[in-house]
């Protein structure tokens, strides 16, 4: 009886769903010698930066990465995953072969997608918010649907950023120059400027003492989110339900029209953005976003259960 009562409490906590986080990182590297000691390098700093914070983290090694990839490929599917590196030269198959589903199909609307017996699409967010709220992405996790969330964020040289940040101080003081020039051709007080130019600014300002002073980075950030049902109607109302949450956080979401493919590859753990929508952060609003703040404990097998 206390066995059952385990099991419908786990059942009810996370809806039979489980998430899964993964942290992919590349570099640029002229040969995948000098890359691979690279990779190693920047590998052991991520792990050490992991367990600084308390979370656990493990690398994972090829066979899993396949095992993953094949997993995002049939979501809501039971499809066994059958796969051995002896057994490559044998059957002449490649590592492809294991993880791909049985078909895709890229609608001619451009907005939708099929995946074996699965009815997908990729959308994109649009992260219009002066201020990003850390609850955005918990409540994004805890919908009950099968979805991939993925962030990509790439990082800008702290030169170049200060120098494209003074590039755009530059250009918001020749456009308040030429305001106030019309302002006095005008006959009104050069000081009224118009309030999306003051904004623009106080905030471009800003932001530059940020990187100059408080040790802050910039970053470049895409948001992609791939849904997957098992009908059109389905999705549809995925989709809504999800768009309902993105506007209550002031962001926006919308659907890549025509970048269907372009958007489940980004989507997928491999690295590869494919996805030119970028959004500028700061260190302290990227860092917001990242979900490794929980972790929640499962012990698995036949012996024992445990719950919490």
């Amino acid at each position: 009886e206390y066995r059952e009562f385990l099991i419908g409490q786990m059942e009810k906590g996370n809806n039979g769903l489980s998430k899964n986080k993964y942290l992919t990182f590349g570099i640029e590297a002229d040969n995948p010698r000098s890359a691979k000691a690279r990779l190693e390098r920047l590998e052991l700093d991520i792990l050490n930066n992991f367990k600084t914070l308390g979370v656990k983290a493990v690398s994972l090694n090829g066979a899993v990465r396949l095992r993953v990839l094949h997993d995002a490929l049939h979501l809501g599917e039971v499809v066994p995953f059958r796969f051995s590196w002896k057994d490559l030269p044998r059957n002449g198959m490649s590592t492809k072969d294991y993880i791909a589903p049985s078909s895709f199909e890229f609608n001619r609307d451009g907005r939708t997608f099929r995946m074996g017996q699965k009815f997908g699409a990729a959308s994109c967010i649009s992260l219009i918010a002066a201020e990003i709220s850390d609850r955005m992405l918990a409540d994004l996790l805890e919908i009950e649907h099968n979805m991939i969330v993925s962030m990509h964020m790439q990082s800008i040289d702290q030169v170049t950023a200060i120098k494209m940040i003074k590039r755009t101080v530059s250009d918001v003081g020749k456009m308040k120059l030429d305001e106030q020039k019309k302002a006095v051709r005008a006959g009104y007080d050069p000081d009224i400027l118009p309030p999306d130019l003051a904004t623009y600014s106080e905030e471009s300002l800003n932001l530059l003492k940020d990187l100059q002073s408080r040790n802050e980075r910039m970053f470049q950030l895409t948001f992609t989110i791939v849904n997957v049902a098992d009908t059109p109607r389905a999705l549809d109302n995925m989709i809504f339900q999800l768009s309902n949450l993105i506007q209550g956080n002031n962001c926006g979401i919308f659907r890549l029209d025509f970048q269907q493919e372009q958007g489940l590859t980004s989507a997928l753990p491999l690295g590869l953005n494919r996805i030119e929508i970028q959004r500028g952060l700061t260190t302290s609003s990227a860092g917001i976003l990242i979900p490794f703040t929980t972790q929640e404990l499962f012990q698995t097998g036949k012996e024992a259960l445990y719950y919490g």
